[in-house]
């Protein structure tokens, strides 16, 4: 399928890659462990603790139970399973999170070998999280597939509130006009990796991938 990457800017794919292991492999919303890989996205939103509260991987593990680690055994194990999902929403503790998580659910299925994700987002910011997370989470499909043995099918997004901020408008119209690269993306995975929990970014390899140098940098709404 088409790999999700933009070419009319720079794109961090190696940044997208470091968050989306920091949430979903080494589950963790230390700002600590963020500066350590040397991620500095989510520095406007730590709270005094140095933490992201109780969003995102907090989310992951309730109890004695952790959605991740279920997902990858129900999908070895019962892969015709309709219930293969993760959510980040938590009605009772909304308020205790430094951001309502944008990206919140994920329901993954296994057809003809195939393992298939469909990501649901209640808000995209056009000229910034878009282009993220298109990209983190069909990284992450490439190497939850790798891990179950499966190739990996089709990525469809479900974006609720789409939208850009008025000052963002002229720079985007300016993004508009850069030339489109085309681009024979390929993920490739470790292939000695078979634990999803030891991953790291030196087992991602993304090749053939050329976009514009410009960066075209966006305010973020805090």
């Amino acid at each position: 399928g088409v790999v999700p990457l933009i070419t009319t800017k720079k794109v961090y794919t190696k940044t997208a890659i470091k968050e989306m292991l920091l949430f979903w492999v080494k589950q963790t919303v230390k700002k600590e462990d963020f500066d350590k890989l040397n991620v500095k996205i989510w520095d406007e939103w730590f709270l005094p603790d140095g933490t992201l509260g109780e969003a995102y991987a907090a989310q992951f593990q309730k109890g004695a139970r952790n959605q991740v680690v279920e997902l990858i055994n129900n999908i070895k194990n019962t892969p015709k399973s309709r219930r293969l999902m993760t959510s980040f929403w938590d009605f009772e503790n909304v308020e205790k999170k430094a951001l309502q998580e944008c990206d919140w659910a994920t329901q993954w299925d296994v057809r003809n070998g195939d393992l298939n994700l469909f990501l649901i987002q209640r808000s995209v910011d056009f000229g910034n999280g878009a282009v993220f997370n298109w990209w983190q989470y069909y990284v992450l499909q490439c190497l939850i597939a790798h891990c179950c043995g499966l190739e990996v099918g089709e990525f469809t997004h479900q974006m609720g509130n789409v939208h850009y901020y008025d000052r963002h408008e002229a720079l985007l119209m300016e993004q508009m006009k850069e030339p489109i690269y085309d681009n024979d993306v390929k993920v490739l995975i470790n292939e000695t990796l078979d634990d999803f929990f030891k991953t790291e970014l030196s087992d991602i390899v993304v090749e053939n991938f050329k976009c514009s140098n410009k960066k075209y940098v966006y305010d973020i709404a805090i």
